[in-house]
C-alpha cells in the first residue's frame, strides 16, 4: 500500500503528546479558521490560524448530494459565497462553480482542507451532518486520524463514526439534560469534553476530570471582546474558565488569546517556530 498523504511532524508530534495529555497545558483553537483576515473556513484560513500561533482549527464539515465532504458552517451557502442553495443538497460540481466572497476560490472539500492543514495544526471537526461514511473515508485515505477529532451535540453520530473508525478521536458535548455517562456511552476513551458555563458545575468538571480528560470551552463573544478591548479585567474573565478546569478554549483571536493567557500566567501549549 501506498503511505499516507501526511505523515508525523515535529510540530504534530509535539501537539498530540500534550492534546493526549489532560493535565497538560491549554491549547487554542481558531474558531472557522484564522477569519480576522481571511474568509472563514477558507485555506487562507488555515494558514492565519497557524500563523496566529493556534494549536488547533475548528472547522465545520457538510457534505454535497454526490458523497464529497467540503467545509461551510451554515446550512445554506448564501452568506459565505456568491451562490444560493442548501449546503447539502449542491453537487460536487454545482459546488466547485462557486466561490467564497471576497476570493476567487471555491469552498475547499475536507480533503483539499486537510491537505493544507497536515503536519502543521490538529484539526476539530464540527460535523454539520450525520453522514459519517464519506467524512471518515478521507481522513482513512490521508492517514490522518492521528491529526484530528469529531464533534458533533448528538454522540448517535460520533457512533456511528467510531464504528467505522475505532482510533479517531471524538469530543463530546456536555448538557444539562443528559448525565456525563450517558453522553458518552460507549465512546470511551473520550479525549476532550465540550462544556459551558451552565453545564460545566464543580461536581461535571470534577467527573470530566477523573475519566480523565481535557475540557473544551468558548471564548467566543463576551470573552474575546474583553480581549479585543484590552480590558482591564481579562485575566479575571479567562481565570472563570480555569475554575471550570478548561483546558482547551476556542476564540476568533487565537493570537490574542494566547498573549494574554501567558500574560495571566497560565501554562499554554508550545507555539509554532
Amino acid at each position: 500500500m501506498a503511505a499516507p498523504f501526511c505523515g508525523e511532524t515535529p510540530r504534530i508530534a509535539a501537539l498530540t503528546e500534550q492534546w493526549a495529555d489532560p493535565k497538560g497545558p491549554t491549547m487554542i483553537a481558531a474558531h472557522r479558521g484564522g477569519h480576522l483576515h481571511a474568509a472563514e473556513n477558507s485555506l487562507a484560513a488555515i494558514d492565519e490560524a497557524v500563523a496566529a500561533g493556534a494549536d488547533f482549527i475548528e472547522t465545520d464539515v457538510h457534505v454535497t448530494s454526490d458523497g464529497v465532504p467540503y467545509i461551510m458552517h451554515d446550512r445554506t451557502v448564501d452568506r459565505m459565497t456568491d451562490g444560493s442553495g442548501d449546503s447539502e443538497t449542491l453537487s460536487y460540481a454545482e459546488l466547485m462553480r462557486l466561490q467564497l466572497k471576497g476570493t476567487d476560490a471555491s469552498p475547499p472539500t475536507l480533503m483539499q482542507f486537510l491537505m493544507h492543514s497536515c503536519g502543521r495544526i490538529l484539526v476539530d471537526l464540527d460535523m454539520k451532518t450525520d453522514r459519517v461514511g464519506p467524512v471518515v473515508a478521507v481522513l482513512q485515505a490521508l492517514g490522518m486520524l492521528d491529526q484530528v477529532e469529531m464533534f458533533d451535540s448528538d454522540s448517535d453520530t460520533l457512533r456511528a463514526a467510531r464504528a467505522l473508525a475505532p482510533e479517531l478521536q471524538v469530543m463530546t458535548r456536555l448538557t444539562t439534560n443528559a448525565t456525563l455517562a450517558a453522553i458518552n456511552r460507549g465512546l470511551a476513551p473520550v479525549r476532550i469534553v465540550h462544556g459551558d458555563p451552565d453545564s460545566l458545575t464543580p461536581a461535571a468538571t470534577a467527573a470530566i476530570r477523573a475519566m480523565p480528560s481535557r475540557i473544551w470551552a468558548n471564548a467566543l463573544g463576551e470573552i474575546d471582546d474583553h480581549l479585543a478591548a484590552h480590558s482591564p479585567d481579562a485575566c479575571a474573565r479567562l481565570a472563570a474558565l480555569r475554575d471550570r478546569g478548561v483546558t482547551n478554549i476556542q476564540t476568533d483571536q487565537p493570537a490574542l488569546l494566547r498573549r494574554y493567557l501567558q500574560d495571566c500566567g497560565w501554562s499554554v501549549a508550545s507555539a509554532p517556530n
